[in-house]
């Protein structure tokens, strides 16, 4: 049975259908044989936080019916390592195409921003002063022994640390990890408050597909080369930059995927050339 714990309040703006999410495995890598075999791993439980009703939610594997559902009405999809961890290891359990959801995986800017990879549990100590309470192979024995409710619980508390790691690096720009070197606290720039990269294309596409002019935000190492904020008819996509009309710079200008931080899609249509010409046919 899924366990809701109201907090009370309505999320609010674009966020209100993000959730946060974490998930706790069946077996171990050293009995799936590794890392290489993630869909092995099998899923008990799935913790959520949705902001839409602001309440957290723990699904077991008879109510995953429920938590396709509850996916497929989420506009974006919050998790730490999620990309290569959770996201692959929960695919096969529901029934909607998880990869093909946008995503922001809170390890890509902290990998990005520190030059290496950083626990949930390192960076929640830092900067929150919390901790997790317990391993992930604690919750594979705890849930043999049928404590469920514990590995509820446990999975919950991650999710929490999770959505509270995110607002707080959305809100300065940074969190923070104790360097084991002795250097004290460390400061790891983040742009959660930014959509991720990993988003950039997806909207890009979108925009053209719907044919809708995009204010492009980019990045301050890249404002110094073109506006810092510019309308864009996006004209042709590549794999690893855009092009697309200025209404700014009133030209055609490339546009590397990397060099954006953020996209809006508005109301503004536009028509290319053979838009034009198969009206004409």
């Amino acid at each position: 049975m899924s366990v809701p714990l109201l907090i009370g309040r309505k999320g609010t703006n674009n966020m209100e259908h993000d959730i946060v999410f974490d998930i706790e495995t069946e077996k171990s890598f050293d009995e799936v044989g590794g890392r290489d075999h993630l869909t092995d791993l099998g899923v008990t439980v799935v913790g959520v936080y949705s902001y839409s009703d602001n309440s957290y939610y723990a699904y077991e594997a008879n109510e995953f019916q429920k938590l396709t559902e509850v996916l497929k009405g989420a506009r974006r999809l919050i998790g730490f390592n999620i990309r290569d961890f959770d996201i692959p290891v929960l695919a096969p359990h529901v029934g909607v195409n998880l990869f093909s959801l946008q995503m922001l995986d809170l390890m890509d800017d902290v990998a990005r921003g520190a030059g290496f990879r950083i626990s949930l549990d390192s960076l929640a100590k830092a900067t929150l002063g919390a901790e997790k309470s317990g391993h992930g192979l604690d919750a594979i024995t705890w849930w043999r022994a049928g404590e469920k409710e514990k590995v509820k619980s446990y999975c919950l508390q991650d999710v929490r640390l999770t959505k509270d790691l995110y607002e707080y690096g959305s809100q300065r720009g940074e969190v923070y990890f104790i360097s084991k070197y002795g250097g004290g606290k460390v400061t790891v720039p983040v742009r959660w408050r930014e959509i991720s990269q990993h988003d950039v294309p997806h909207l890009v596409k979108r925009a053209y597909d719907e044919r809708k002019t995009i204010v492009v935000k980019l990045l301050m190492s890249s404002a110094s080369k073109e506006n810092p904020e510019t309308r864009v008819d996006v004209t042709h996509i590549d794999r690893k930059s855009f092009e697309g009309y200025s209404h700014e710079r009133k030209a055609t200008r490339t546009f590397p995927f990397d060099a954006v931080a953020s996209i809006t899609l508005t109301d503004h249509t536009y028509l290319l050339e053979q838009d034009v010409q198969q009206t004409l046919i």
